[in-house]
Order: structure tokens, then sequence, then C-alpha cells
């Protein structure tokens, strides 16, 4: 009898060792060239990396506070979700990890609450949302769209024409964007060093905003911070109607340019034809146009 009972209890206790532990989920399938796919994480990890077979790979290790992950949908349009437990009760470590090699061309739809999300090697459309995640996405994306409450962006998309991302506490960097990019931060700094804009509009409560990039002949910017410093540096070729505003802070041309107008808080200059438009307000910070 308490040979039975040792053993049982080792049993149990082998079981329970084995249910704490992270599990393992693996699928593989066909996937269209240009398929839509949606992936949905609470929290841990999204890995996604393209490559040249009309497939979709998914590895995944699943935290204890996962019940499943649940695939549905098609070839042309597929969704993976990972479902987790509907309890109060703690699991330890949650965090879930998926790693997944899809298509190049396929079009992405990322949701991370509180994981970090990874993207390398994809040309589809992409959009990632995350609350407390960072995201880094290095894709040939044509359109991308970002969205995050406290974690960090780092984008490199040299494809890039139509750009807009949404941050709160995190810092923003974009490089090699171009066309048209839109981002806001509350409190984070926004870096930017693109291409060639055509429409280029950056807000900031008191982060800073620094631009290096290169401005189509009737290119509109606009970076404003409350309280962050601001500094575009544009090409000597730049033709553009600027205007420099600050309450408190220095403001400073490197420019050849016509004085318009001026006061204590604002300077209107002309640079060249005056063909753009250039606006840099600060409340509190210094605005900047460097020459490069």
């Amino acid at each position: 009898m308490r040979t039975f009972t040792l053993a049982t209890a080792l049993s149990l206790a082998s079981f329970a060792l084995h249910a704490a532990a992270p599990r393992d989920f693996a699928d593989h399938r066909a996937l269209n060239a240009e398929a839509r796919l949606s992936v949905s994480n609470l929290a841990g990890m999204i890995e996604i990396e393209g490559w040249d077979k009309a497939e979709f790979d998914l590895v995944a290790s699943l935290g204890e506070s996962a019940e499943r992950i649940e695939i549905s949908g098609t070839a042309a349009d597929l969704k993976v979700e990972v479902k987790n437990r509907k309890s109060n009760f703690s699991y330890g470590d949650g965090d879930t990890r998926l790693k997944l090699k899809v298509p190049v061309g396929v079009s992405l739809n990322l949701d991370g609450t509180s994981s970090d999300i990874l993207v390398r090697g994809t040309r589809g459309a992409l959009a990632a949302r995350s609350v407390s995640g960072d995201i880094d996405l290095a894709t040939a994306a044509k359109q991308v769209t970002v969205q995050t409450v406290s974690g960090d962006v780092r984008l490199d998309t040299p494809a890039a024409r139509e750009t807009k991302l949404n941050s709160v506490s995190g810092d923003t960097d974009v490089k090699g964007a171009a066309g048209q990019l839109f981002a806001e931060s509350v409190s984070g700094d926004l870096r930017v060093e693109g291409g060639v804009f055509t429409q280029l509009e950056l807000k900031s409560v008191s982060g800073d905003i620094g631009v290096h990039a290169g401005f189509a002949a009737d290119a509109k910017v606009k970076a404003e911070s409350l309280s962050g410093d601001v500094r575009v540096n544009a090409p000597a070729s730049l033709s553009a109607e600027v205007t420099l505003k600050t309450f408190s802070g220095d403001r400073t041309c490197d420019f050849d340019a016509v004085r318009e107008a001026s006061d204590s808080k604002r300077s209107v200059l002309k640079i060249g034809e005056g063909r753009g438009q250039v606006s840099l307000t600060s409340f509190s910070g210094d605005v900047t146009l460097d020459k490069q």
C-alpha cells in the first residue's frame, strides 16, 4: 500500500511538472502568395519572416495562461489566434511565442496586447498594434500602420510610401520611408531618417522631433512639439515657404532665406522659389532648420 502511494505521488508530481512546462505547437499548410493573414497574441511574442514559398509555417511555445491556438480561414484569408484560459488564477509564465514563416507578399494584420512584434522580409501591407510591447519592422511593405501605447517602435521600411504611426510613451525610429508619413507621440521622441517625402506630419507633446530626409519640390512638412526640440535636416536644394515658431525657445535657420515676417515668437521665411511648405513649432523647445 505504501509503495502504491509513493508511486502515485511520483506520477502526480511528474504530471504536474509536465503540465506546468511550456507546450509546443506546430502547423504547416498552403497559403496564397498574396493572402491576408491576421495574428493575435495577448502576451509574449509574434515573430514573422517572409519566404519564397506559398506556404504557412508556425512553430509556437504556449505559455501557461494559453489554452490553445486556433487557426481558421482559407488559403486566401487566414486567422491565427491564441486563446487564453478564462480564469483569474495566475498561471505563472503567460508568455506565448509565435514564430511564423509566410509568403513575402502576404498582407499582415498583427495584434499583440502585451506582445512584442517582429517582422522581417515581407512586402504586403502591414498593420501592427500592441499596448505594452515593442514593434520592430524591417519590410518592403508600401503601406505601414503602427499603434502602440508604451512600447518602442523601430521601422526599416525603404519601400513604404504611406506610413501612419501612433504612440503614447514609447520612442519611434523610422528609417527609409518616403512619400507620406504621419506620426504622433505623447511623450516619446520621434526620429525620422527617410527618403523623399511629399507629405510629412509629426506631432509630439513632450518628446523631441528629429528629421533627416529629402523633400519633393512641393512637399508639405509640419512638425510640432509642445515642450520638446524640433530639428529638421533638409537638402540644400530645398524650396519652401518656412514658418519657425516657438514661445520660449530659440529659432534657427541654416539656409539663405528672404525674411517675410518676424516677431518675438515667429519667423516666416522664403527659401528659393518657395514651392513647398515647412512649418516647425514648439511651445518651449528650440526649432531648427538645418542644411544637409
